[in-house]
């Protein structure tokens, strides 16, 4: 862990610090709008996050301004999205009219969000937790597409997460760090907001040791700004130590607490009984005093060049910069400025503090200016040329194999995954499955066998020459399976960056993830939060069905179909595991995860999810006669042309029953999406 150090001041005037303040003022101006100006025939509070926002502005706009390229990506913490709109519109990226319409039907949404947001959004952030993890599975999927000769290489950028410090909370975010094969990617960087206060409170502990040694035990490097100029140069006069331990022991809520002391009461709480700070205070005018004790690094420019310049490339970095929630606004500090509002005076007093017109309060900076010349270059290099068109790849009708004898659903997946290498190779060379430590027994041993795991860099199998060993388990940077560890909170954050490659690299895939049923709850809604951001996959949930397989309850569900169907833009289907329906299920199964599905997953705009429940239960095939009269991808049309639906005899012999049908609609749609 290493505390960085604050560089002297140069003396110079810097055009990032009229920008920062515009920033401040923007962010904060665009929450008063929303709440204070804009007709509201309800009287009801709107909501936004100006304290939160403010806290969170210095790392932005030296992040964005001075160290930021167009190949980065960005997931900024959900309440100071309008700091992300604010830097947007300096930057020419957002039109002045969406400045008015936070949490407005068809205006800026309350959180970052890539689906909906008019300006550019890196990662939708709206769920705590799953936001701050994207950048770790978004920076596995673009090291994966560069296989496939995607023209922005990965080492070319640097994927950033900008977390508040009550966001670690979260499991989710210990999970992703947890895992493996994070400590290989040295292009992620974490900046943690560390104000010391969450939604309800002051943080009661001082945790910020616990955490960094967490992160430095999973191999990350650990930077920490703590320190601003003013204090640094404080703790090199007479006293200044005493300074300096003062600060480091005193608890979260008492250091909180001076921060709303005026000038004679923090004379008096700040030194206690230490004569030698005393001493040092008292040699302090008003002004500075007060400012001192709110000069953290986290609101100091030059430290935060520093930092940036120290991250290393060859590890995950995390830096913990320590910051003041709602810096530079009158509720700084205050431990329920969480929601609270500046009433108009305060923005006034704020305008005139800032630089800005209340009258104008939406103005950039004048043509010529060092702060708009600086603005337009900065827009010019963060410029990013639009993703080539992604067309998928083109799938057979039929794998032209008609199965015999008996298998469970689950091993027709995997004869589906090694039929359609033979049948379509191209096809077969974008799909890549993913599994949280279960793709034997949910039957990829010959898809891994045949295609190799997936892995930074090459690796060693020791057990190849193990004639007992018939799983063969081959690392290298040409797999096609990736093997995470027993955390579906992961499987289901990684499908959603691996669905969504074809709209950032212009690199279709067709990501297919297992795991066992009764689980989806738990990887629910990084699930759902990855469809909402446009994410394309399937999911495989196994083994399911109303009647029970061998392994019992405790692996086994009956509600996750009902979720799949509830589930805006996820088409849903389920194999039952009656056998009076199972005669030709492994051709259905075959159907559903290859070519037919390989038609609407594959980078396909917009984005959907397909989620199957393949049941354990051995099924007959001879009946698959019945099914091989007609052949998948033409099935769902052919029988909508002659007036079948799910019920007719013929047709139900295969035919999924569980078809979602088009709201309004007492009729299954035809054709299914997954075989349009």
């Amino acid at each position: 862990m290493t505390m960085m150090q604050t560089p002297a001041r140069t003396g110079r005037a810097d055009p990032l610090l009229e920008i920062e303040r515009r920033v401040l003022w923007l962010s904060t101006a665009i929450v008063h709008y929303a709440n204070r100006v804009r007709p509201n025939p309800s009287g009801l509070k709107v909501g936004g996050h100006q304290a939160s926002s403010a806290s969170l502005v210095s790392i932005m706009t030296s992040l964005w301004f001075r160290h930021l390229r167009a190949a980065d990506r960005v997931s900024v913490k959900p309440h100071a999205s309008p700091v992300l709109h604010a830097i947007n519109y300096l930057l020419g990226d957002l039109d002045q009219k969406y400045l008015t319409t936070l949490r407005e039907f068809g205006g800026l949404q309350s959180y970052p969000s890539r689906a909906k947001d008019p300006d550019p959004v890196d990662y939708s952030t709206g769920s705590v937790g799953i936001g701050a993890t994207a950048p770790i599975w978004g920076a596995v999927a673009r090291r994966y597409v560069s296989r496939l000769g995607a023209a922005d290489q990965p080492g070319l950028g640097r994927q950033y997460s900008l977390v508040g410090d009550a966001e670690l909370d979260e499991g989710a975010v210990w999970e992703a760090i947890l895992d493996p094969g994070v400590a290989e990617l040295g292009e992620i960087t974490w900046i943690v907001d560390l104000n010391r206060q969450s939604l309800d409170r002051v943080v009661p502990n001082i945790a910020t040791g616990k955490l960094q040694g967490m992160f430095a035990a999973a191999g990350w490097q650990v930077l920490t700004l703590k320190y601003g100029q003013l204090q640094t140069g404080l703790f090199a006069q007479p006293g200044g130590e005493a300074l300096r331990r003062r600060i480091d022991d005193m608890p979260n809520p008492e250091y909180q607490r001076l921060l709303r002391c005026g000038p004679a009461e923090l004379r008096e709480r700040l030194p206690g009984t230490d004569t030698a700070l005393a001493g040092l205070v008292a040699g302090l005018d008003d002004g500075t005093l007060l400012a001192a004790i709110r000069n953290l690094a986290g609101h100091d420019l030059a430290s935060l060049d520093a930092a940036f310049a120290a991250i290393e490339d060859t590890r995950p970095t995390v830096i913990f910069a320590y910051t003041v929630k709602g810096y530079g606004l009158p509720t700084q500090g205050h431990p329920q400025n969480h929601s609270a509002l500046l009433t108009a005076a305060q923005m006034t007093q704020l305008a005139a503090e800032l630089g800005a017109d209340p009258a104008d309060p939406w103005a950039r900076f004048a043509p010529g200016t060092e702060p708009a010349l600086l603005c337009a270059d900065v827009a010019r290099r963060l410029r990013r040329p639009a993703p080539p068109a992604a067309e998928p790849p083109a799938v057979p009708a039929d794998f032209g194999r008609t199965p015999s004898g008996t298998m469970t659903t689950q091993a027709a997946l995997g004869r589906a995954l090694l039929d359609l290498t033979r049948a379509a190779p191209e096809a077969a060379r974008r799909v890549v499955t993913v599994s949280p430590d279960v793709s034997l027994s949910t039957n990829l041993a010959g898809w891994v066998n045949k295609v190799g795991v997936w892995s930074v860099a090459d690796r060693r199998d020791w057990f190849a020459d193990d004639a007992e060993t018939i799983v063969h388990w081959r690392e290298k940077p040409a797999g096609q399976h990736i093997e995470l560890g027993i955390a579906e909170t992961n499987l289901a954050g990684l499908l959603g960056e691996l669905g969504a490659t074809w709209s950032r690299w212009g690199q279709a895939l067709l990501p297919i993830g297992v795991l066992y049923d009764p689980f989806v709850g738990r990887a629910l809604e990084p699930w759902s939060f990855g469809i909402y951001a446009g994410g394309q996959s399937i999911l495989v949930g196994t083994p399911s069905g109303v009647s029970l397989a061998p392994e019992g309850g405790a692996h086994q569900s009956i509600i996750t179909p009902s979720i799949g169907l509830e589930q805006p833009g996820c088409t849903s289907y389920s194999r039952p595991s009656r056998r009076t329906w199972n005669g030709s299920c492994s051709r259905a199964s075959a159907c559903s995860a290859g070519p037919a599905a390989a038609r609407h997953t594959c980078g396909c705009p917009p984005g959907r999810l397909t989620r199957r429940w393949p049941p354990c239960r051995p099924i007959r095939r001879r009946a698959n006669a019945v099914a091989a009269r007609w052949s998948p991808g033409a099935t769902c049309s052919a029988a909508a042309r002659a007036g079948r639906t799910s019920r007719s005899p013929r047709w139900a012999s295969w035919c999924p029953r569980r078809w979602r049908r088009p709201y309004g609609s007492r009729r299954p749609a035809w054709p299914p999406t997954w075989c349009a």
